[in-house]
């Protein structure tokens, strides 16, 4: 019996303090609105624009710090131009313009770390596999996360609503104002439910 434990941790961009703030506004705002599967508060769920969020085997935790630690050294801060709000299986998010720069720090991270996760897949996935297009499944199989490399999408997501048919009525409402800000340090997080950040492990600051 495989008695191995793993953990799903999200190395990701942390959004400078006005943005956080805002987001967590934003975030409040639609729970005012509609019943939602979480509320940003900056304590049990933070503010984050995802890189790379695969499940790695537990014991492999101090090498996911020491690479990103490691590989954070040579990354430069970066900017982010907003794009829209969008939505999708519920959830509510601002996305951000896909940069070079961005993108590039994405690969970059994903290459140290896929190793890592030793090929682990997360049950999730295996049990939700006829949802996926061929290149998502492929990515799956190849980074344990189907939005990696050339399906990467930045993004910053304010919550979820339990009701998904209440998103365009939502969307007409709710207002974003920082059209982009530099982005200057990236973190390791311990995930839970809904894609959500729930305790920030290490932080890295960026050049």
């Amino acid at each position: 019996m495989n008695t191995q434990k793993f953990i799903r941790l999200n190395t990701a961009f942390i959004p400078p303090g006005e943005v956080s703030g805002r987001a967590v506004e934003l975030s409040k705002a639609v729970g005012e609105l509609a019943e939602t599967y979480f509320i940003l508060d900056g304590v049990n769920f933070h503010p984050h624009i995802t890189i790379y969020p695969p499940e790695y085997p537990e014991e492999n935790i101090l090498k996911v710090l020491a690479v990103t630690e490691e590989l954070s050294v040579s990354l430069s801060s970066i900017r982010f131009k907003f794009k829209e709000i969008d939505s999708g299986q519920g959830y509510l998010g601002l996305a951000f313009e896909p940069s070079d720069e961005i993108q590039q720090i994405h690969e970059k991270i994903v290459n140290a770390l896929n190793s890592l996760r030793e090929g682990r897949i997360r049950d999730k996935y295996l049990e939700y596999h006829m949802e996926f297009d061929p290149e998502e499944l492929q990515n799956i199989e190849k980074y344990g996360y189907p939005a990696a490399r050339s399906l990467y999408n930045p993004h910053l997501t304010i919550t979820r609503l339990k009701d998904e048919n209440k998103s365009k009525e939502i969307l007409s409402i709710i207002k974003w104002d920082i059209s982009e800000f530099i982005v200057n340090k990236i973190g390791i997080y311990k995930m839970s439910e809904h894609g959500t950040c729930r305790e920030l492990v290490k932080e890295f600051n960026l050049k």
